[in-house]
C-alpha cells in the first residue's frame, strides 16, 4: 500500500495520527464497518454482547435466498487528485514503468499495487496538459509515491473467526476490498457513495425538474461463512436496487423555470419575461415605512435549493469543454438595484494573456466580444461558482446525476412509489441483471488480486417463528401465517371504560363536507365504536360550518362550543380536513395538544363522504387508544399472567427525529414506556434534543424517564426487574455512545426515581439497510412469511444480531428489521427474545396486521413526528420552505417571513408544555397518560 500526497508549490504535511476513524486515509464511508471499529480507545476490546448459542426452538427450519454474494480472496475526491492521477505524465512515469499489474487509487491519499515502489516523486503540469495559454497560471503539482505497509489479509481472517479483535490491519484489509471492488465499474459508471449509475439506468420523471433513477447498490459486508459455499471467507457483497432522486439534466434556465412552476401554482406556465419579473428584487420597507432597501423576492429565495448543483458550460467556443462547475450561489446585492445582478449590470476586469487585469466590461459585453454570443435572457440573475467566477444561466447545462436532497412532495412521492415498488420475483431478476452489469468475472482488477465473487444468490438457513394468538374482548383469533385479521365482530380487549365519551364533537374545516354527510358518518362511527365495545353516552356535537372559523381559531372555537353544549370539558374533537396539507395538520395538533390538552382525531373529507364501515373501524382503534383503551393483546397460557415475561418487565422505545436535510431545525427525542404486564399500553415523553444531535441528552432521559418509572412502579405495585431498551435511528458509529451515555444515564435515573436498577438489555432496531430475503415458499407476492428469522451466515460472525420479517408487505419487497443486541443483562435465550420482539408486533394499537418494527420504537417514531408541532416558535416558521414562497389563501395563515432568521448558535428552546391554557390540570394528567400521539 502506497501513500499519495498532493503538493502545490511546496509539500503539504498531513497529520494522520489525530483524525477520526471515518476520516482516516483509506477509510471509505461506503464500507459497512462493525461497531467496534468506531471505538478508538482500547484496541482489540469488544465491549458489545456476543451471540449466545442457540438452544432448542419451536421455530420451523426453512431456506431463503439472499442478495449477498460471498467473496473468495485468493491472495492478499477531489477533482485535482483525479486529474493528477489520470494525467499522461503519471501514466508514463508510474504505470508504464511499473506495469506488473493495475494500480488501485482512492483519489485521495492511498494507492494499492503489487508493484514494489520504494519512493518516487513526479512533477505534473496540469496547465500544460489541459492546453492552457502561456498567460494563464501554471498548475504545478507534485505526486510522491511512498511504500508505507503491506496489507495483512490474515488479520481479517482471524477477526472473522473471532481469534483477534478489531485493529487497523483489519480496517486496511476491508478498505482494500472495497476499493478494488469498485475500481472496474467506476471506470464506466457514475459512482455516488455506494451506488453505481450508468447511461442505461432506468429513469422515471417525477415532475419537470426531478427524476428517479435506478442504480446498483453494492457494499462489502462482514458475515459468517455461507453454508452453501464451503470456501467462503466471511466477506460478502451486498447488491441491491437503489432508487434515488436527481435533478433532470437540462438547460439551466429551463430547470429554474420548471422548478418555480412546480413550487407555486401562481408561477405555473412561466414564460421568460414573467420569470425575469418574479426573480427581480423587491422593496423591503423599514418598520416605520420611511425607507426601503432592495431585497430578495420569494422566487429568488427558492433558487437556494439549486446551490451546489453541478453544471457544464455549453456556449459557442465551449461546446467541447469537459470542465465541471458547481453553483455556490445566485448573485445578489442590493446595490445593483431593481434589475438585480444581471449580465448587463455586473462588471468585472478582463484578464489579459499575460495574466494582468485589463479593462472593465459587463458580462453581457464579454460574451458578445469574446465568444460572439448574444445573451437572450440577460435579465436573469447570474450564477456564482466557488472558483471560476460567474456565468449567465443560458450558457449552462445542468449535469445528469445531480442528487435532489430535499423531501419529496406528495405528487413526487406518488410517482416514486410507482417507479420503485417491485415484487420479490421482479426485484430478484433486477438484482441478477445488475450483477451481470458489474461483470465481476471479467474485472481485471479482481482477477489481478485473485478475488472471485459468485454471481449466484446463495441459499441460507432461516427459521419461521410460529405466530401468536390474539386476544380480543371475550374472543381469540388465530391469524396463522396470513399476517392479517378482521375486526368485524370483535370487541376491544379494553374499551374506554374509564373515559366514556360524553363531551365530543365533529368539526368541519373549510366547509369541505356538508352537514348531511357529517351526520351520516357520525352515526356510522358511533355505532361502529359501540359495536367494538366503546362506551358512548351522547351523540357528538357537530360544528365548523360558519365561515368565521379561521385556522388559528378552529380548535379554540370548537372546544368552547363543544364545552358549552355539553357543560363539560371536551374529551375529543374529530376534525374533518379537506386535504393532507402537513403544516395545517400540525397547526391543529399544536393547538389541541399544547394549548388545551384535548384529544384530536383528523379525518380526510373524501373518507367521510364515502362513509365506509372498515374506515370507521380503523379510526375507532386510534380513538380507543387515545381514550385509554387497548385494541388487543397476545393470549397467554394463563389470563392473569403475561404472555411474554416471567418477571416484571418494562419495554422502552426511543427515537430522535431531525429537521430537513441541510437545515438547522431542532431535533426531538421521544421515549415510550410500556405500562402494563403485556407491554401493550404505552406512555410517552418528548423534548427538544439540540440541533442534529442523535444521542439523547442526559437531561432528557432524566426528565422524561424518571416520572414514567415512578408511575410504572405505582401502577404495577413492584419495580421492573427487567428492562428492554429498543433504540432506533442510530448508526454503527454511535452504538458505543448509546452504551456509554444513554444506558448509563438510564441507570442513574432508575436509582434516583425508585432506588433500584433493573437488568437492562439494549437493542438497536434498524430498517436502513439493503438486505432482502427471497424465500423458497413465501406469501402470494413472493415475500417471506411473517416470523421469518435469519440469525446465521449473513449476520456478523460473532455479534448478537439477527434479521426478522414480522409483517406482510402490502406492496413491493419486504424489508426485514435488523436487530443488534448491544448489551444484554437480562440474558433471555435467543429464541425467547426473538419471539417476544416478533409477537409484540401483533399488539400495535392501530393496525389489523403485525407491524414491521417493534411497537415501542414505532410509537417513539410517531411521537417524534407529532412533537414537531410542539416547537415553541411562530406557526409561520413551521410552514415548509416551498410553501413560504407564496401567500396562502386559507385562513390568513401566512405572511411574508423575510424578517424570520435563526442563529444556529442560539440556545435550543424546549418544546411547549402540553395543556398550557387548559382549564383543569387533571385533564392534562389524563391527556399525557393516554396514547395521545397515535
Amino acid at each position: 500500500m502506497s501513500s499519495f500526497r498532493k503538493e502545490k508549490k511546496e509539500r503539504i504535511a498531513l497529520d494522520e495520527d489525530h483524525v477520526a476513524l471515518d476520516t482516516r486515509p483509506g477509510v471509505s464511508k461506503r464500507i459497512d464497518l462493525p461497531f467496534e471499529a468506531f471505538i478508538l480507545e482500547g484496541k482489540g476490546v469488544h465491549p458489545f454482547a456476543k451471540r449466545p448459542p442457540s438452544g432448542p426452538s419451536t421455530a420451523t427450519n426453512i431456506k431463503v435466498t439472499v442478495e449477498c454474494k460471498v467473496t473468495n480472496p485468493g491472495g492478499m475526491s477531489g477533482v485535482v487528485y483525479r486529474k493528477a492521477w489520470d494525467s499522461k505524465t503519471v501514466k508514463e512515469e508510474l504505470r508504464d514503468k511499473f506495469n506488473k499489474g493495475p494500480w488501485i487509487y482512492d483519489y485521495r491519499n492511498l494507492a494499492w499495487s503489487t508493484n514494489n515502489v520504494e519512493k518516487k516523486r513526479i512533477t505534473i503540469d496540469l496547465g500544460k496538459e489541459e492546453g492552457r495559454t502561456p498567460g494563464n497560471e501554471r498548475r504545478i503539482f507534485f505526486l510522491t509515491v511512498t511504500k508505507t505497509r503491506q496489507i495483512n489479509l490474515q488479520a481479517l481472517t482471524q477477526y472473522l473467526e473471532g481469534k483477534m479483535g478489531w485493529d487497523n490491519m483489519v480496517l486496511e484489509s476491508i478498505s482494500f476490498f472495497d476499493h478494488v471492488l469498485r475500481e472496474g465499474p467506476s471506470k464506466t459508471m457514475t459512482l455516488l457513495k455506494r451506488t453505481l449509475f450508468n447511461a442505461y439506468s432506468e429513469t422515471h420523471r417525477l415532475n419537470n425538474y426531478t427524476e428517479a433513477i435506478k442504480g446498483i447498490y453494492s457494499a462489502i459486508r462482514l458475515n459468517s461463512t455461507i453454508s452453501s459455499t464451503p470456501k467462503g471467507s466471511g466477506l460478502g457483497v451486498n447488491v441491491d436496487v437503489s432508487n434515488q432522486t436527481f435533478f433532470v439534466g437540462q438547460a439551466f434556465e429551463q430547470l429554474v423555470r420548471n422548478m418555480l412552476a412546480t413550487l407555486n401554482r401562481d408561477w405555473a406556465n412561466l414564460d421568460y419575461d414573467t420569470m425575469k419579473r418574479i426573480l427581480e428584487p423587491v422593496k423591503v420597507h423599514s418598520k416605520d415605512n420611511t425607507s426601503f432597501v432592495w431585497g430578495q423576492s420569494e422566487a429568488f429565495k427558492a433558487l437556494r435549493r439549486l446551490n451546489n448543483l453541478k453544471f457544464r458550460v455549453k456556449h459557442r467556443g465551449k461546446t467541447q469543454d469537459p470542465k465541471e462547475y458547481k453553483v455556490k450561489r445566485f448573485m445578489f446585492d442590493p446595490a445593483y438595484g431593481q434589475g438585480g445582478a444581471n449580465a448587463k449590470v455586473v462588471k468585472f476586469k478582463v484578464r489579459t494573456e499575460k495574466g494582468d487585469e485589463g479593462q472593465v466590461t459587463t458580462v453581457f459585453d464579454y460574451y458578445a466580444t469574446k465568444y460572439k454570443t448574444r445573451l437572450n435572457h440577460w435579465q436573469l440573475p447570474l450564477l456564482e461558482t466557488n472558483r471560476a467566477g460567474m456565468f449567465p444561466m443560458e450558457v449552462c447545462e445542468v449535469e445528469r446525476f445531480n442528487p435532489f436532497p430535499f423531501k419529496l412532495d406528495p405528487s413526487q412521492t406518488q410517482e416514486m412509489i410507482k417507479f420503485a415498488v417491485q415484487r420479490p420475483p421482479q426485484r430478484k431478476i433486477e438484482i441478477l441483471k445488475m450483477v451481470q452489469q458489474l461483470e465481476w468475472s471479467k474485472d481485471r482488477y479482481l482477477k489481478h488480486f485473485g478475488i472471485r465473487i459468485s454471481e449466484d444468490m446463495p441459499m441460507v438457513e432461516a427459521k419461521l417463528i410460529p405466530n401468536p394468538v390474539i386476544q380480543f374482548g371475550g374472543k381469540t383469533l388465530d391469524p396463522k401465517m396470513t399476517g392479517r385479521w378482521d375486526l368485524r365482530g370483535q370487541k376491544f380487549v379494553m374499551p374506554n371504560t374509564n373515559q366514556p365519551l360524553k363531551s365530543w364533537a365533529f368539526v368541519v374545516v373549510d366547509g369541505c363536507v356538508d352537514k348531511n354527510a357529517v351526520e351520516t358518518f357520525s352515526t356510522l362511527f358511533t355505532n361502529t365504536y359501540k359495536g367494538h365495545g366503546g362506551v358512548v353516552t351522547v351523540k357528538p356535537y357537530i360544528t365548523g360550518f360558519a365561515k368565521t372559523f379561521k385556522h388559528d381559531l378552529v380548535i379554540q372555537e370548537a372546544y368552547t362550543q363543544c364545552g358549552n353544549h355539553f357543560k363539560a370539558i371536551p374529551q375529543l374533537l374529530i376534525l374533518i380536513l379537506p386535504d393532507k396539507t402537513q403544516y395545517v395538520y400540525e397547526r391543529f395538533k399544536k393547538n389541541g395538544d399544547c394549548k388545551l390538552a384535548v384529544m384530536t382525531q383528523m379525518l380526510q373529507a373524501q373518507h367521510v363522504k364515502k362513509c365506509q364501515a372498515q374506515y370507521c373501524s380503523n379510526v375507532c382503534m386510534k380513538v380507543n387508544a387515545k381514550l385509554g383503551g387497548q385494541t388487543s393483546k397476545i393470549k397467554g397460557k394463563i389470563a392473569s399472567q403475561s404472555a411474554f415475561f416471567t418477571q416484571p418487565t418494562m419495554m422502552i422505545g426511543c427515537d430522535v427525529g431531525h429537521g430537513k436535510t441541510g437545515e438547522m431545525d431542532t431535533s426531538v427525542a421521544a421515549l415510550t414506556v410500556s405500562m402494563d404486564k403485556d407491554a401493550a399500553v404505552y406512555e410517552c415523553g418528548v423534548q427538544s434534543n439540540g440541533r442534529g444531535v442523535e444521542i439523547v441528552q442526559p437531561a432528557n432521559i432524566h426528565s422524561i424517564l424518571g416520572p414514567l418509572i415512578q408511575k410504572w412502579k405505582k401502577k404495577n405495585g413492584v419495580p421492573p426487574k427487567h428492562v428492554f431498551y429498543v433504540r432506533d435511528g442510530v448508526s454503527e458509529g454511535q452504538y458505543a455512545h448509546v452504551i456509554e451515555w444513554e444506558l448509563e444515564e438510564m441507570r442513574r435515573t432508575f436509582e434516583e426515581a425508585i432506588a433500584f436498577v433493573p437488568k437492562i438489555t439494549v437493542i438497536i432496531a434498524t430498517k436502513r439497510h439493503h438486505i432482502r430475503f427471497f424465500p423458497e415458499k413465501g406469501d402470494k407476492n413472493g415475500n417471506p412469511l411473517p416470523g421469518t428469522l435469519v440469525e446465521k451466515e449473513v449476520t456478523h460472525p460473532f455479534h448478537y444480531d439477527f434479521y426478522l420479517c414480522s409483517h406482510v408487505a402490502i406492496q413491493g419487497t419486504a424489508r426485514p428489521v435488523h436487530y443488534n443486541v448491544l448489551h444484554d443483562e437480562v440474558g433471555l435465550k435467543p429464541e425467547d427474545l426473538q419471539r417476544i420482539l416478533y409477537h409484540q408486533c401483533y399488539q400495535y394499537c392501530r393496525s389489523t396486521t403485525p407491524v414491521s418494527l417493534h411497537p415501542a420504537v414505532y410509537y417513539a417514531h410517531l411521537a417524534c413526528e407529532r412533537a414537531r408541532a410542539h416547537h415553541d416558535e411562530p406557526t409561520s416558521k413551521q410552514v415548509p420552505e416551498e410553501v413560504r414562497y407564496k401567500i396562502l389563501v386559507r385562513g390568513n395563515l401566512a405572511k411574508h417571513v423575510d424578517t424570520i432568521t435563526e442563529n444556529p448558535n442560539d440556545p435550543v428552546k424546549k418544546l411547549m408544555k402540553i395543556g398550557a391554557h387548559a382549564h383543569r390540570q387533571d385533564n392534562v394528567k389524563w391527556f399525557t397518560e393516554a396514547m395521545w400521539w397515535v
